[in-house]
C-alpha cells in the first residue's frame, strides 16, 4: 500500500510540474510574441491645457460618507461624456471579507464638489449569480468610458485562495452607470484563468482599442496589458492580453502616453530594491523596454501618474520605504526619468494614505482619488497653475 501511495505521489508530481511550467511560461511567450506586433497609435496623448482663468486652485473633499468602522479602498474614476465624473471603489468590514462589495457614485457637476450617495454595483452574491460560479470575494475595480460612450467596469473576483487566485470580469453600462448589464468573466489564460488583477486607468488607441493595465502575481509578479476591442452590438467584446515585462519584481503598471506611439510605464515594486520601476514603449504598447529603477522609493505600494499639457508628468506616490503614512507629488520634465518633489498631499505617522488614482479631464482639471485611513475615499481637484505654484514653492 505504501509503495502504491508513493508511486501515485510521484505520478502526481510528474503531472503537476509540467502544468506549473506551462502556467508560468504561457504569459512569457505571449509577451515574447507581442514584441513583434505592429505599432498602435495612442489617442489623446496631449491633455488639454490647464484652466488659468481665476488663477491656481485646489479643492478637497470626500466622495464617501463616514463609514463608521467599515473599510473602503482602491478607488478609480473617469470623466463621463457630459463632463461629470464617475467613481468606484470596494468596501466592507475588511479587505477580502465576504461582505465586501463594489460601490458606485457620480458627481453632480463637472467640478466634482458633491457626489451622489454610494450605490452597490456588485458583491460576491450577485457576482456568483451572474457568473454561475462560486465567488468567495470581490476586489479592485476600475471604471472608464469607452470610445463607444458606454461605461466599463473591470473588477476582480476570487473563487479559491487569496488575490493570487483572482480572475477579471467586466460589466457594461449603457446609461452612464444608472444600470449595469450582467457580469462577464474574461478568460485570459487556458490554464485555470487565475491570478489576473486590475488597478490603473486605461489608455485609448486611435483604432478604438483600449489598453487596460493589469498584472499577474502567481508564480511570478509581472505587469500586463488587457486589450479590449469593443465591436458593434451590446454583447460583443473582443479581448486579449500581452505581457509588459518579465521577471518577478513589478506589478500595477500605470501608463502615461506622451506621443502618438510613445508612453512611459511606472511600476509598483515587489523586490528588495524598494524603488519605483519604469519602462517605455515607442510602438504604442506592442513592446516595452526592460524595466529600470528610478530614484523614487516604492515599498510595495500603488502609485499613479498623468501627463500634463506641456509634456511634463505628475506622479502621486508613497514617499517612504516603510508604511503608507504619506502621499507626495513629484514632477518630471524628462518623461519620467528624473523627478522633483513638489507637494505633500498627506503626512501622518502611523496612518494610511494609499492607492492614488489620477485623471485629467477635457477641461484641463486634474482629479486625484485615494484611500484615506481606509475609512473614506478622498477627492482632490486642482489645475496646472496650482501645480506650478507648488513647483515654485517647493515641498511643504
Amino acid at each position: 500500500m505504501k509503495n502504491n501511495c508513493g508511486q501515485m505521489h510521484r505520478h502526481l508530481v510528474h503531472i503537476l510540474i509540467p502544468i506549473t511550467v506551462i502556467l508560468y511560461a504561457c504569459p512569457f511567450f505571449q509577451w515574447l510574441s507581442s514584441r513583434h506586433q505592429a505599432p498602435f497609435a495612442l489617442k489623446d496623448h496631449a491633455p488639454a491645457a490647464g484652466i488659468e482663468d481665476g488663477g491656481a486652485f485646489m479643492n478637497a473633499g470626500f466622495i464617501t460618507p463616514d463609514t463608521e468602522g467599515a473599510m473602503v479602498h482602491a478607488a478609480s474614476m473617469c470623466e463621463l461624456p457630459d463632463g461629470r465624473l464617475a467613481a468606484v471603489w470596494y468596501g466592507g468590514s475588511r479587505e477580502g471579507a465576504e461582505d465586501v462589495a463594489v460601490f458606485f457614485s457620480r458627481s453632480r457637476s463637472a467640478a466634482g464638489s458633491s457626489w451622489s450617495s454610494p450605490r452597490m454595483i456588485v458583491n460576491r452574491s450577485t457576482a456568483s449569480e451572474e457568473l454561475d460560479r462560486y465567488i468567495k470575494k470581490v476586489g479592485n475595480p476600475v471604471i472608464f468610458a469607452g470610445p463607444d460612450l458606454r461605461l466599463y467596469l473591470i473588477y476582480v473576483t476570487v473563487t479559491v485562495g487569496g488575490w493570487s487566485g483572482s480572475s477579471l470580469n467586466v460589466k457594461i453600462s449603457e446609461d452612464r452607470g444608472a444600470s449595469w448589464d450582467k457580469t462577464r468573466r474574461l478568460t485570459l489564460s487556458p490554464f485555470f484563468n487565475i491570478s489576473e488583477l486590475v488597478r490603473n486607468k486605461p489608455v485609448f488607441m486611435t483604432d478604438g482599442r483600449i489598453g487596460v493595465p493589469i498584472y499577474h502575481e502567481c508564480m511570478g509578479d509581472f505587469p500586463e496589458l488587457l486589450w479590449l476591442d469593443p465591436v458593434d452590438g451590446k454583447d460583443k467584446l473582443s479581448y486579449r492580453k500581452t505581457r509588459m515585462a518579465g521577471g518577478a519584481r513589478f506589478i500595477q503598471p500605470c501608463v502615461v502616453p506622451y506621443a502618438p506611439f510613445c508612453a512611459t510605464a511606472f511600476y509598483r515594486c515587489r523586490s528588495g530594491e524598494k524603488k519605483t520601476g519604469m519602462a517605455v514603449t515607442t510602438d504604442g504598447g506592442a513592446a516595452w523596454s526592460d524595466p529600470q529603477f528610478l530614484s523614487l522609493p516604492n515599498m510595495d505600494a500603488g502609485l499613479d501618474a498623468v501627463g500634463l499639457s506641456d509634456g511634463r508628468m505628475l506622479m502621486v506616490f508613497n514617499d517612504t520605504t516603510k508604511g503608507r503614512e504619506n502621499l507626495k507629488m513629484a514632477l518630471s520634465h524628462d518623461r519620467g526619468r528624473s523627478w522633483r518633489r513638489i507637494a505633500t498631499v498627506e503626512n501622518s505617522p502611523g496612518s494610511e494614505f494609499s492607492y492614488p488614482y489620477l485623471i485629467c479631464t477635457q477641461s484641463g482639471q486634474i482629479h486625484l482619488l485615494y484611500t484615506w485611513h481606509r475609512k473614506r475615499i478622498k477627492h482632490l481637484v486642482f489645475n496646472e497653475a496650482w501645480v506650478n505654484e507648488q513647483l515654485r514653492g517647493g515641498v511643504r
